[in-house]
């Protein structure tokens, strides 16, 4: 398989774990789950409160939230999320990125921990040179996948997923852990909502430079 078809399905392979477990996490706790979303885009198909979208590279799990509805007195109870204890939000959050992280550390071994760690200063770094530092990186990442069977293609590029899951930007899993911290524990703080969308363009910025570089790539290799 060529890697760039690799890395796609390493992509979707990672999405489709971390949002059915970040689902299940939030079952386990009792939190009502009102929407769960594999890919991004227009809904190809609805089943239950399950929708497949057309573009299968990112998704969600949309949760009873009071800052999101309105929730009225008769629909109240102790399934809604953020008024939940503030180490079952955390640990909600985490869940779809500790899953896949333990998982790609168990399938690459001693070099899984150093990959993961260095990948921080990678996806930042490529961010800031995509015709550049991204192209080393992605090159790097290719003769990997040509000398490497798939599941160690998947748990490499999972770490990397991992880490950019785990800045501190806004819709990623480290941005709303330092969020929900913030709140100290409130429900609701009249602040967040500002802050969310100005942590929003760090993360937005971050992906649409290793969108524009993983376009570059798969052009030159063409």
């Amino acid at each position: 398989m060529h890697p760039i078809f690799q890395f796609l399905l390493a992509i979707f392979l990672f999405m489709v774990i971390h949002v059915s477990v970040m689902a299940l996490c939030a079952r386990a706790f009792g939190i009502t789950i009102r929407r769960i979303a594999y890919g991004v885009g227009p809904a190809l198909l609805s089943i239950g409160k399950t929708q497949v979208k057309l573009l299968p590279f990112a998704g969600s799990v949309v949760l009873k939230d009071t800052r999101e509805e309105d929730i009225y007195d008769d629909d109240r109870g102790n399934d809604i999320y953020n008024e939940r204890p503030l180490w079952q939000q955390i640990a909600l959050l985490l869940s779809g990125v500790a899953v896949p992280l333990i998982l790609a550390l168990g399938l690459l071994g001693a070099q899984g921990w150093p990959s993961f760690t260095g990948a921080f200063a990678q996806i930042i770094s490529g961010a800031l040179a995509p015709l550049n530092m991204a192209q080393l990186l992605l090159a790097d990442g290719a003769s990997f996948a040509a000398t490497h069977s798939f599941a160690l293609v998947f748990a490499l590029l999972s770490l990397k997923l991992c880490a950019f899951n785990l800045l501190p930007f806004g819709g990623l899993a480290g941005g709303q852990v330092l969020l929900a911290i913030a709140r100290g524990g409130k429900p609701y703080v009249a602040w967040e909502e500002t802050v969310a969308k100005w942590l929003l363009l760090p993360g937005l910025a971050v992906t649409l430079a290793w969108l524009v570089a993983f376009g570059f790539y798969c052009w030159s290799q063409a």
